[in-house]
Order: C-alpha cells, then sequence, then structure tokens
C-alpha cells in the first residue's frame, strides 16, 4: 500500500518482498473498518470486492458450554485471505509502477557517512546480492527484523487453515473462548472459511502437531466442536511467533517500520490488516509532505502510539477474558442482556487524533 500511494505521488520506489505471491500466511484475514476506509480513499474498493472480498456485519461469541452472544458490528468488517489480498495490492502497485524485486531478500542495512540509505539484496532465484542505496527504508516485514528493531517474542503462536464449513454463516465473524487460548472463524473468497487460533507455545511443543493442537482445542467448545461436524480443511495448517508490542521509539536513521514491523496488537479484534493499511497511508502521507526523513519519523511515531495505544490494551484485555472459560461464560451472559458488545467493539476505534479523511490519491 505505501508503495503504491508513494509512486502514485511520483516518488521512484522499489518494493522487494522475499516471496512470489500469491503467498499464504498466518492471519486472521479480516479487513477492519479502518482499513476499509484506507482502500475507499485509495480508490481500491471495487477491486478487492472483486477479489472475492466477503462483508460480514455481525460477530459471535462462544462460550465453552456452547452459550453465546452476538454483537451488530458498528461497520462492516471484510474477510479476503491474505494470498488473494497481497496479491491484488501488488498488482495495484505495479500497475502504478512501482518496481517490484520478487522473490529477493533484505540480508543488511545501514547508513554510509554521508547519511545514505544503503541495503543489501540477496535475489533469490540466482543468489546473486546487490547493494543499493535510497533515500529511506520502510520495514513492512510484519516482525521489524531489519535494523535491529525485531522485538523479542511471545508465547504464544498463531495458527490458521482455510476449511469448508457447511453450517456456518457467511455474514458473521465468530470467536471461540477456548483454556487459555481462543479460536475465530472468518468468511473469505470462494465459499471458504479462516479458521485462525492464538495457542500456548505449550501446547505446540506437547503435540509437535498443529492438527493434534487444534482438534484437542476444538473440544474444549461445544460451539466449535458442532461447527466442526462435516467440516473439510482445503489448506495446509500454518503457524507462526505471536508479537506483542507497542511503538517503539528507537528506530534506525532512515527506517521507518509499518503495520506489524512498527507495533503488534492481540490478533482477537481483527484490526492487523486495518492498521497496516492505515500506518502505510499516514507514511506515504508524511514522506510527500516533509523532506526531513528524521521530522517524519518522530511525526509517525506520535501518530502510530495514537493509533495503536488503545486497541493494544483493549484487545488485550478482551483476549485473556475468552482465554478463561469462566469469565467467557460470564461474559456471554453479559452480553445477551446488554450492548456491552457493541460498545467495546467501538471502543476499540480509540482516539484517532488522526484526520481520516485526507486524500492521498
Amino acid at each position: 500500500m505505501v508503495a503504491l500511494l508513494l509512486a502514485r505521488r511520483g516518488i521512484q520506489v522499489r518494493l522487494i518482498e522475499q516471496h512470489r505471491f500469491p503467498r499464504d500466511k498466518v492471519c486472521g484475514e479480516c479487513v477492519s473498518a479502518l482499513g476499509w476506509k484506507v482502500l475507499q480513499r485509495v480508490g481500491l474498493i471495487a477491486r478487492v470486492k472483486r477479489a472475492g472480498a466477503v462483508r460480514t456485519n455481525r460477530g459471535i461469541i462462544h462460550g465453552a458450554t456452547g452459550r453465546a452472544a452476538q454483537i451488530e458490528l458498528p461497520a462492516a468488517m471484510w474477510g479476503i485471505s491474505r494470498a488473494t489480498f497481497d496479491s491484488t495490492l501488488l498488482e495495484a502497485a505495479r500497475e502504478a509502477g512501482v518496481e517490484v524485486w520478487q522473490p529477493a531478500r533484505v540480508e543488511g542495512h545501514g547508513q554510509d557517512d554521508r547519511g545514505t540509505n544503503w541495503a543489501r539484496v540477496r535475489h533469490l532465484e540466482n543468489n546473486s546480492i546487490e547493494t543499493i542505496e535510497s533515500d529511506v527504508v520502510i520495514v513492512a516485514d510484519g516482525k521489524g527484523a531489519i535494523g535491529g528493531m525485531k522485538p523479542g517474542t511471545t508465547n504464544d503462536f498463531g495458527i490458521k487453515a482455510h476449511y469448508e464449513l457447511p453450517d456456518a454463516p457467511r455474514d458473521a465473524v465468530q470467536l471461540f473462548g477456548l483454556r487459555g487460548c481462543y479460536g475465530g472463524v472468518a468468511p473469505i473468497e470462494e465459499g471458504l472459511f479462516n479458521i485462525a487460533c492464538s495457542v500456548p507455545r505449550d501446547r505446540i511443543e506437547r503435540f509437535k502437531d498443529v492438527e493434534a493442537v487444534f482438534e484437542e482445542i476444538v473440544r474444549e467448545n461445544r460451539g466449535f466442536a458442532e461447527l466442526m461436524r462435516g467440516a473439510k480443511r482445503v489448506s495446509p495448517w500454518l503457524a507462526s511467533p505471536l508479537p506483542r508490542f507497542g511503538v517503539r521509539s528507537d528506530w534506525p536513521p532512515g527506517v521507518i517500520p509499518i503495520g506489524n514491523a512498527a507495533a503488534a496488537l492481540e490478533p482477537i479484534g481483527g484490526e492487523g490488516m486495518g492498521l497496516a493499511l492505515r500506518s502505510a497511508e499516514l507514511a506515504a502521507r508524511a514522506l510527500s509532505n516533509e523532506p526531513d526523513v528524521s521530522v517524519i519519523q518522530q511525526r509517525l511515531q506520535r501518530d502510530f502510539i495514537e493509533l495503536w495505544r488503545c486497541r493494544r490494551l483493549l484487545w488485550r484485555s478482551v483476549a485473556m477474558m475468552v482465554s478463561r472459560p469462566i469469565l467467557c461464560e460470564l461474559a456471554v451472559d453479559v452480553m445477551n442482556v446488554t450492548n456491552v458488545g457493541e460498545r467495546l467493539v467501538t471502543l476499540a476505534k480509540g482516539k484517532d487524533a488522526i484526520n481520516e479523511s485526507a486524500s492521498l490519491q
């Protein structure tokens, strides 16, 4: 997204991607209302819909005993696989004039005595190495590994796979409370569903098999077990460590992280893709209007703190509640007699001091 927006402003951009698309990855595969507004401002809504994005208007939370509560989402979320979504954005970036190196991996980065950024890139098809220069390096690797920014890992893993679920609703995202973890189900394109779960490391190490881990956690929630009757998995299981960290103040000179490279929150709220899109939009706007990269870094750090702060606290608290069966059951009971669910989802938007209506087109 940031490459696309900068290219539209006439800025030369080189996008270096380690994998060839389409590429699947661990993700809840929902675009939040925040991200959807970015796509709307950029003019990509029609393209993403053609790619198969599925509108969801409600959320359903399931306690372990099978009792459930439903909330109407304040704004729609859209389900779409990362393989399809990322490929769609890459195609749009190419059309805007972005130079794409794929597959290629950045293996080192720094600044010379003149303050010029350099990056050492390995072309993976022929194993050749090339050193390039740039005014700024934007890190969007999901973990902030470039420039020594990589944070420590948590004790949680994300696992995901795509399923055919004959009895699952196509207009709802579903959340299942489990013992010490949680699982989510969201509709995506081609009539499929994405199932993504946060699982403690000790479960992964105990089974050493993701399918066995999933079978165990499904048995811990009656609603989850009922949903999986007649289900058919149509993709391999993927697993990846789940990061959680706030916006840091020690960005290396000349480096701007966006998305999960800038900050990572609990994935239970389905806001990761939306925050990545919004942070890309903010970074592109700042780079288009300010020549001093150090000033841009300071401004974006403030903007990103505002963007992530409330969401990080809220969704971590919700995850801890849902991961405790007794508290999850209590939450279901409370939500069935109040509108607390809608208020929580609305609160997740936080105080956004950034003018979201600013256009970069």
